[in-house]
Parts: structure tokens; C-alpha cells; sequence
């Protein structure tokens, strides 16, 4: 299997120290088919890793740069030339996971701007300012809840492939480092223990 890595140094680093990768690797889940072959998976991105089936999902997320002022429901998300969202058109979006399902929108449309990658709701998110997160979730009875509940971040950036054939690396420690959170897809607070990850070693910084 061929993988693409992108370096922990280098000119934009994303760990102060390199983090430590849980070792055998795992596979992207092929039943996670709302993931555009080519589109790449930026590093940082949080992901359920399962030991016994080698299989990982991953959750989206991207911030908020911009709302439209004559329209709610049009929406742009922070990309550039480091990282892009890897949102798909009728992805269901949300800010936390307080909402109902009747009132979480879909993406209806997603373009490619100057400013970022500007997205088409269904329906305008309440309260949604510039700065907010925004994450994929699923129905859950008439909630809403992320895909999975995420153990680890993804360590590289990783290439959309076929299905089955996208593999994944990751870690739950960034051992006496920390992961830049800015550079990084965000976390919803609600995951978070202080500057840690719950349920895992991975710590952020916000110094950058």
C-alpha cells in the first residue's frame, strides 16, 4: 500500500515534538463512503481507530471564516494551501452536539473561493458566528451525534484511494509534545479534558 507523508517539521510544523504513531496502522472504514477519492485527509483530523478490525473512521471538521450577510446558509470554512475540509455535498453539519435532528442542515452545495471553501446549507445554523467549529454528524433517534467517538488523530496528510485502500496513521500520545491546534482541524469542547484529548495522550497548544 502506498502512502503519502507529510513531515512533523519542516517550515509549518504541526507537533512541537514528533507524536508516537500506534504501530501497525489501520485502514480507512470503506463503509465511510462520504470521502471524495483524491480529496486529502489533513493531519490532525480526529479519527475512531478499531485494534481488531484495523478499520478507521474519521470525523470532519473545519472552522468558520466567513457567513454570507445576505444569507445565513452560505457559509465559508477555512482552506488553504495546507489544509482543506473534507466535507461532501448532503454531509449533515453542526456546531455541538446539542442540536435535533429536524434542525440540522445539510450541505447542499460546496465551492472553491479566494477565502476558503464556501459551503450551502439547507438551513441557517442558529447562532453560527465567524470562529465556530463545525463537524459531521449523523442521526442519532432525533439527535445528532459525531460518526464515532474519537481515540486518536490522524498524524499525516492521507490521499483519498479506492475503497479498502486508504491507509491511516495515527496517534493517542504526542508524548512530551503537543499538537498545534491551530493548524488543525478543530475539536469540539466537548471532547476535551483541559488541552487533552479524552480518552487519549494527545494534547493541544494553542501558543500558535
Amino acid at each position: 500500500m502506498k502512502r503519502q507523508f507529510r513531515e512533523f517539521g519542516g517550515d509549518r510544523p504541526l507537533f512541537t515534538l514528533t507524536p508516537v504513531q500506534v504501530v501497525g496502522g489501520f485502514t480507512l472504514d470503506p463503509a465511510q463512503t462520504n470521502l471524495t477519492k483524491g480529496a486529502v485527509i489533513p493531519a490532525g483530523t480526529l479519527s475512531h481507530v478499531d485494534e481488531n478490525t484495523r478499520l478507521a473512521q474519521l470525523i470532519k471538521s473545519a472552522r468558520v471564516v466567513a457567513i454570507a450577510a445576505g444569507d445565513a446558509k452560505v457559509v465559508t470554512l477555512e482552506s488553504d494551501e495546507f489544509s482543506k475540509p473534507i466535507f461532501t455535498i448532503n454531509d449533515l453539519i453542526g456546531k455541538d452536539l446539542t442540536a435535533t435532528l429536524a434542525n440540522t442542515p445539510k450541505i447542499t452545495a460546496i465551492a472553491e473561493t479566494a477565502d476558503g471553501m464556501q459551503i450551502t446549507l439547507s438551513k441557517a445554523i442558529t447562532g453560527l458566528a465567524v470562529g465556530d467549529a463545525l463537524f459531521e454528524v449523523v442521526a442519532d433517534g432525533t439527535n445528532v451525534k459525531l460518526l464515532a467517538e474519537p481515540n486518536s488523530i490522524t498524524i499525516t496528510d492521507i490521499e483519498v484511494k479506492e475503497a479498502g485502500d486508504t491507509g491511516i496513521d495515527v496517534t493517542r500520545n504526542t508524548g512530551n509534545g503537543e499538537a498545534y491546534a491551530r493548524r488543525l482541524p478543530p475539536v469540539p469542547a466537548s471532547l476535551l479534558e483541559g488541552n487533552v484529548l479524552k480518552g487519549t495522550k494527545v494534547a493541544y497548544t494553542y501558543s500558535l
